[in-house]
Parts: C-alpha cells; sequence; structure tokens
C-alpha cells in the first residue's frame, strides 16, 4: 500500500522520526543482508497526525510513531520470507525472520522507556488481531467464496489495527479519527486493487473475488479449473474483468472512501492534514488501469 510522501506534516518532525526509525532498524549484520524497507507514508502520515493531535511532547510523539511503524514494518517483513526464501542462500530466509522480529521487538523497549504502558497493551492487541487476520486470508488460498467484504475487514485489520490502537489510546475523544483511519486504510486497499493487472496464476485478490461474485455458473466452472491449473486462459481472465466493469468498480470505490475521508477531515478540524493527504489522494487515483482492460472509468 506504499505511497510516496512529499511533503512535512510538521517541518522537520518528521525528518527526526525517519532518522529514528532507521536507526532503530539498524543492525551491522542484518543490514547487509537485509534492506531496511521503505517506509509505509500511509502508516507515517497517520501515527504522526494522531500523534500531533494529542497532548504529547514532540519526544513521545517521535518514540510512539517510531514504535508504530518498527512493528508495522517487523510485521510485514514476515510476508516477504517466501521472496527471501527463494534466494539459493539460506541466511537470506533465516535473516528475513530475524529481521521481522528484531524490528517489531523494539517495541517493548521503546514504550516502556516512555512509560506508555497502556499503549504497550494497546498494541500487543493489535499485533494479535494483525497475525489473526493473516492465518485466515492464508488458509485456504484457493477457496474464493470469502466474500469481497470479509477480505476487506482482515485487510483492514492488518493495514489500521496499529493506527486504531493509537487511536483509541490517544484520540478517543476526538470520534473523526475512527473514519479517517479507517476509510483511508480502505480507499488505499480499493486503489492497489483497481491498480494491479490479472495475472495467472489466479490468486485470492480483492478484484478476484469481486469478479467471482458476479460470475454466472458457467464462468465459475470455467474459474475453479483455471484455479486448479486445467486450463490457462489469461485472455478470458481479462475479458471477464472487462465484462463485469472490476477496474470501474474499485475505482469508484476507491473515490467514495477518499470523499469520506475529506469529509471526516473537515470536520475534524486538523490544521494542515488535509492538504498533506491530498497527495495521497492523488496517488491512490493517478494510475488508470483502463487502458489494460478497455474499461472507462
Amino acid at each position: 500500500m506504499q505511497v510516496q510522501h512529499r511533503t512535512d506534516l510538521q517541518p522537520g518532525t518528521e525528518r527526526e522520526i525517519r532518522t529514528k526509525i532507521y536507526n532503530e532498524m539498524d543492525h551491522a549484520y542484518l543490514t547487509r543482508w537485509i534492506q531496511a524497507p521503505v517506509l509505509e507514508s500511509l502508516q507515517l502520515i497517520l501515527a504522526s497526525a494522531i500523534a500531533s493531535a494529542a497532548s504529547l511532547t514532540a519526544a513521545e510523539r517521535e518514540r510512539i510513531v517510531a514504535t508504530l511503524m518498527l512493528i508495522y514494518h517487523g510485521l510485514a517483513v514476515h510476508d516477504d520470507i517466501e521472496e527471501y526464501t527463494a534466494r539459493e542462500d539460506e541466511r537470506y530466509r533465516q535473516l528475513g525472520v530475524l529481521a521481522g522480529v528484531y524490528y517489531s521487538s523494539k517495541y517493548y523497549r521503546l514504550l516502556a522507556e516512555a512509560g506508555q504502558i497502556e499503549l504497550m497493551g494497546s498494541f500487543a492487541r493489535a499485533i494479535q488481531a494483525i497475525n489473526e487476520a493473516k492465518a485466515e486470508l492464508e488458509r485456504d488460498t484457493s477457496d474464493f467464496t470469502m466474500t469481497p467484504g470479509r477480505w476487506l475487514e482482515l485487510q483492514e485489520s492488518i493495514h489500521g489495527a496499529l493506527l486504531h490502537a493509537l487511536r483509541r489510546t490517544y484520540a478517543a475523544d476526538q470520534p473523526h479519527w475512527d473514519d479517517i483511519v479507517t476509510h483511508l486504510v480502505r480507499a488505499a486497499l480499493y486503489a492497489k486493487a483497481w491498480q494491479e493487472k490479472p495475472a495467472l496464476p489466479v490468486t485470492r485478490t480483492l478484484a478476484n473475488l469481486t469478479l467471482w461474485q458476479q460470475a454466472n455458473s458457467e464462468e465459475r466452472k470455467w474459474w475453479k479449473q483455471l484455479v486448479a491449473g486445467k486450463v490457462s486462459d489469461l485472455n478470458r481472465l481479462l475479458s471477464l474483468h472487462v465484462k463485469y466493469g472490476t477496474s470501474s468498480t474499485l475505482f469508484q470505490h476507491a473515490e467514495d472512501e477518499i470523499g469520506t475521508v475529506e469529509h471526516a477531515v473537515l470536520l475534524a478540524d486538523v490544521p494542515g492534514l488535509l492538504e498533506e493527504l491530498r497527495t495521497v489522494f492523488d496517488q491512490l487515483t493517478e494510475v488508470r488501469p483502463i487502458a489494460r482492460l478497455g474499461e472507462e472509468a
């Protein structure tokens, strides 16, 4: 769900947070093998904004946001283990696991040093929810009867649980933050879904689940053969996405979610946040996959 980040919510502050995160990620041996990840800007923007809305010192905000980012990327590294496993040197897989544990485990020390015991518990519960969501998504990945709504709920847990934990701890009395986090994460998921090009072998993506829900009985029969590897016809897969307007549907959902976020930000009255997020909005809707599917938005 990566989006590039162009401006600072508070000049100097974000640069210091980024520096702290990379300093915490740095390890003399690990970094020789596992490159530090590009920070997920959506998480960083929202975490910084929530922390800024709370009555926290600059040092507290820096530590708390850095902690959230370390946990998020520590858990994300585990998702790349298959990529590391594919490499000839076994050390890539072993160190990929270690890097994830190394990043995420630091949150105990950082929050303990800051005396943020309540947030420590909130993050622990969020980590549990994230891992449970990932486990359900990995269960029987060839089963396409999971509804798009359920898929979204699970992905929202993965990408939003930490932010909601931060929100509940420091902005529980500011209800608009719930909508901001929920709908911006959802917008990013929809945007990623409509920008992904259909490919073989088919996987349980939001686009494919959306198509399955609309397909007729004959098309579902063919789909099962496709999943089982008994047929291999990318052109027909593309034609079905065109027939049911999958990209246009997902694109419209992304735009609707962005509209909800804009309204929530205005109600929250957070200076500078809407301007900051406009860069994100533009990036979520700038790519037009319609060209590849022959659809019109």
